[in-house]
């Protein structure tokens, strides 16, 4: 039997062991926390408390378990002990080194960029501390962020030179080798744009559009459509130059992505990319878009499965079927969670649910604590589904009052979506 051991709970850990499972391997979890804090622990064939940072105990383990595969979710942190813990056993990875380099260095994936043409936001060199002669040359607002950074950790936005040197102090101590980004702050409408890839073939599979509750940080996009308008401005720009890209860089197997911002003149600027499942993945909500159930894609490397070209989902166009849609409940500020309700009446069979907050628990403000996966067959379902969430759930706090940032800007959903699906 195959016997897996995943590195941390993390968004998407359950559904990642369940389909584990469901391949017919024996599943193991690790980190630090207590299984009342990991329900991936509590689903799993068995879990060992051994801390991820701890790869020689890991390592002994996995040696006299006889575990035949290394897997985990979205941390970048447990990505690297993937890399390296498979490297001494001798197993199946399914993260490639070339394009793990892009992934974690900002400034090389930027650099590649512009030599092969794709636009990135411009970039300013800074010391530190940053010298009043550097900063007199910056123009307003900009974001710092570390060059290894991921999600919004160490990131800023700053709009005057006082700002910027909080910032950079701040992304320096989130680096774990202390660099930073300095970049012109472009927003816009964020799109991630997914690709599968086998036998050199690359395939842009499906795309992710956020949208953002209005009077609210620009970086809380609270929900994601699959369902985009500027499908075939996208093939025509960037596609193909995003496929080189992974070809130049070593892509030959896994799943890869691309982060774009596109601004209100329609100009794009590539973010990042990454060679690993997003945050907001579900491989049965991507398999109802694609054809393809991402997650065991990904499994079937680290098992040591080879993948051909005529296993590739087909190239996502409009008109769409289904979309597969992504709600973040982020704390629209800071409080103790006392008490979660109504996500266990939502139908496990249409929603995938990763809840992060925990009863009793203390929660900064715009900290991310649930989110949940569905699909849909049109803007207007997408909507209802909404609806559904906003009305029967429900994170309150010490004061009995919801914590949650409710998404409820239905119009711009309907305005960018409508139109786009088989049944309209």
């Amino acid at each position: 039997m195959k016997k897996l051991l995943m590195l941390g709970t993390s968004l998407a850990s359950v559904e990642i062991v369940e389909t584990a499972q469901r391949m017919g391997a024996y599943t193991i979890v690790t980190d630090n926390l207590s299984p009342e804090y990991s329900e991936a622990k509590n689903i799993a064939d068995e879990y060992w408390m051994l801390s991820t940072d701890d790869l020689d105990a890991i390592e002994e383990k996995c040696r006299a378990e006889g575990v035949n595969a290394i897997f985990a979710g979205i941390s970048e942190f447990n990505l690297d002990r993937v890399k390296e813990l498979t490297e001494r056993l001798g197993l199946p990875c399914y993260i490639e080194n070339g394009p793990w380099k892009y992934a974690r260095d900002k400034s090389a994936f930027k650099d590649k960029c512009r030599e092969i043409g794709i636009p990135v936001p411009e970039e300013y060199n800074l010391s530190d501390p940053p010298q009043p002669k550097e900063i007199s040359g910056i123009e307003y607002p900009v974001v710092v962020k570390p060059v290894d950074g991921t999600g919004n950790k160490g990131l800023s936005i700053c709009n005057n030179k006082e700002e910027l040197i909080a910032g950079c102090a701040k992304a320096r101590s989130n680096a774990d080798n202390g660099e930073i980004l300095v970049e012109r702050y472009v927003s816009g409408e964020e799109t991630w744009n997914h690709y599968f890839i086998a036998e050199n073939e690359i395939r842009n599979a499906y795309r992710m559009r956020a949208y953002k509750q209005p009077g609210y940080p620009s970086f809380l996009y609270s929900f994601g459509s699959s369902a985009l308008q500027d499908d075939d401005e996208y093939k025509e720009q960037l596609n193909e130059k995003c496929v080189r890209f992974l070809r130049e860089i070593g892509c030959k197997k896994g799943v890869a992505w691309f982060q774009f911002i596109r601004d209100d003149k329609g100009r794009y600027y590539a973010i990042e990319m990454a060679q690993r499942m997003s945050a907001d993945t579900s491989g049965m909500s991507v398999e109802k878009v694609t054809g393809v159930n991402s997650m065991e894609w990904m499994l079937d490397i680290a098992f040591g499965g080879e993948h051909t070209a005529d296993m590739l989902p087909a190239e996502a166009r409009p008109p769409f079927k289904q979309s597969h849609c992504v709600y973040l409940h982020f704390a629209d500020r800071a409080g103790t969670v006392s008490s979660i309700e109504g996500y266990d009446k939502l139908d496990k069979d249409k929603f995938r649910i990763s809840m992060l907050v925990h009863e009793g628990e203390k929660v900064p403000g715009y900290r991310l604590m649930c989110m949940i996966i569905f699909n849909a067959g049109s803007a207007e379902e997408m909507c209802d589904v909404l609806r559904q969430i906003n009305a029967d759930t429900r994170i309150l706090d010490e004061n009995g009052e919801n914590m949650y940032l409710k998404y409820e800007d239905y119009g711009s959903v309907i305005q960018k979506q409508e139109g786009l699906f088989r049944g309209e």
